[in-house]
């Protein structure tokens, strides 16, 4: 195991970094229009159910990565296999993170400029921190991650001479599955991602604290997001929400006096870079437990390559990757954040009963 550590105050700035990260500018929950707000919630409720169970896991093999969790539950080979199966998944949430980067940057600020040199310059980014370590991942959130937050209560502020509370009506008027269904989009994106967390857990210098941390961490980032789902309803209403490609954009550019539109830019990088670092890094990770190497650090760049090269070819443009964000993601998700996950809590659980058993 890598002898790199972050403390569990880094830890918790990097879990909310890493719910922000794309979120800031696309949140699933808008499809539920003036339910937006309902529908975020019941997606919070939803991420909690599954967080809970990737602390549970953790908690019944203490000091184990998710590698070795996989392995203690399903046995060397398809242990292995599984794992391998979310080294890909891993790779392909940092493709999806690159391309919403790249698509925001195309669309709002630079749209002369070719996807591919947003995607490359991203990147470089990712590949520096990596190389440098998991550690500066860690302080780089613990500096930022209070910035995000304080301009998103600038931003909340300065907008309430353009809300309208009349954007939450009527509630429910459609019934309950349009929000339900966009809560559990939103459940995948981003809340169901914790579970990428078990393979930066060993990282983690003082381990009793990660139930505490995680727990804080998921309802500060929660707030974060619901905060700019309620902005937006609030400012834009429900159909403008519905419609627009990136609404954050929009409010930040209805604020009156100054253009505060680069901060969403600037937040989108901060939180962007540190998701698509942690989805490389456990993927490296993964990779070199899997096969017993010794430095996850000289697949840095062939992963991040591999990721900026997928992120080209995911979409084909910006209306798509939001349509495949709404309708495919979140079933290609449920088999990594939802079936496996009970699989390994039942097999954990049975596990433990059985050596409980053969002691006595």
């Amino acid at each position: 195991m890598t002898g790199e550590k972050i403390s569990s105050y880094q830890l918790g700035m990097i879990i909310i970094s890493f719910f922000m990260g794309s979120a800031l500018v696309i949140n699933p929950a808008v499809a539920a229009k003036q339910d937006a707000w309902f529908a975020f919630l019941f997606a919070w409720i939803g991420g909690l159910v599954l967080l809970w169970l990737a602390i549970k896991i953790a908690e019944l093999h203490p000091k184990k990565s998710l590698v070795g969790i996989l392995i203690d539950c399903f046995g060397r080979f398809w242990g292995k296999l599984i794992a391998l199966a979310y080294g890909w998944y891993f790779i392909h949430l940092a493709a999806e993170v690159i391309r919403t980067y790249a698509n925001y940057a195309t669309t709002v600020s630079y749209p002369e400029t070719p996807l591919l040199f947003f995607s490359v310059s991203y990147s470089l980014v990712v590949i520096y921190a990596l190389k440098v370590g998991i550690e500066t991942v860690g302080r780089m959130s613990e500096v930022f991650v209070p910035f995000i937050i304080l301009v998103i209560i600038f931003t909340f502020s300065a907008s309430l001479s353009s809300m309208d509370i009349r954007n939450f009506q009527p509630v429910l008027s459609q019934g309950f599955l349009p929000p339900l269904k966009a809560g559990f989009t939103t459940m995948t994106l981003p809340f169901g991602e914790f579970f990428i967390f078990l393979m930066i857990l060993p990282n983690l210098n003082h381990q009793d604290n990660f139930k505490k941390t995680s727990l804080l961490a998921y309802l500060i980032g929660g707030c974060i997001l619901f905060t700019i789902v309620c902005r937006n309803l609030l400012v834009l209403g429900a159909d403008m929400l519905a419609r627009d490609i990136f609404p954050s954009h929009i409010v930040f550019r209805l604020i009156p006096v100054i253009d505060v539109a680069p901060l969403l830019d600037i937040n989108l990088i901060i939180a962007g870079v540190v998701k698509t670092c942690i989805c490389l890094y456990a993927s490296a990770r993964l990779i070199i437990e899997v096969f017993g190497l010794l430095n996850y650090r000289i697949l840095v760049l062939p992963l991040t390559a591999f990721a900026v090269s997928l992120s080209m070819m995911v979409r084909g443009s910006v209306i798509e990757q939001i349509t495949v964000t709404m309708e495919i993601w979140p079933i290609y998700s449920i088999p990594f954040q939802i079936i496996i996950p009970l699989a390994l809590l039942v097999l954990s659980l049975l596990n433990r009963k059985n050596s409980n058993y053969n002691r006595t």
